[in-house]
């Protein structure tokens, strides 16, 4: 089944693969920024900076739910 959160393209949605995210506090801007430490961007928490779909682990899909 193909995976709910990255819709099969294996990418995570939060950082679209790329395994970073621009820091919200400076926009990007670095310099004296506290939150990314000058760095203008940080580690995308949810797949730990790998850019893979934390959900199907990059795979694409997942196996179907069994319900009873």
């Amino acid at each position: 089944m193909e995976c709910p959160m990255c819709k099969g393209n294996r990418s995570c949605p939060e950082c679209d693969g790329i395994g970073e995210v621009v820091c919200d506090a400076c926009g990007g801007k670095s310099g004296a920024c506290e939150q990314c430490k000058g760095l203008g961007h940080y580690v995308c928490r949810p797949c730990d900076g790998s850019g893979a779909c934390p959900r199907c682990n990059g795979e694409g899909k997942i196996a179907p739910s069994v319900t009873s």
